[in-house]
């Protein structure tokens, strides 16, 4: 995977109607950081839809997931292919 891939995102909390946004690097987590809300039924989830974008190539792709995930866009890029 490429260090190139930037992730950017918008995370709800619908039970208490909290939101927000980040922007992260590919295999970093995707954190909210409303892990201390208690509003809701205990377990509430936060979720995530967000977009990565391939700087060296111009590749992008989304995806939702649960809040505190891992996100990987397995995306190798071929910056030579892309320079062409």
């Amino acid at each position: 995977m490429s260090a190139e891939v930037v992730w950017g995102g918008r995370w709800e909390h619908p039970d208490c109607g909290a939101a927000g946004e980040a922007v992260w690097e590919d295999s970093d987590t995707a954190s909210s950081g409303h892990d201390d809300c208690n509003i809701g039924p205990a377990g509430a989830e936060v979720m995530w839809s967000a977009e990565w974008t391939c700087h060296g190539c111009g590749a992008g792709g989304d995806g939702q997931f649960d809040d505190d995930t891992v996100t990987y866009a397995d995306h190798e890029c071929d910056d030579e292919e892309a320079a062409a």
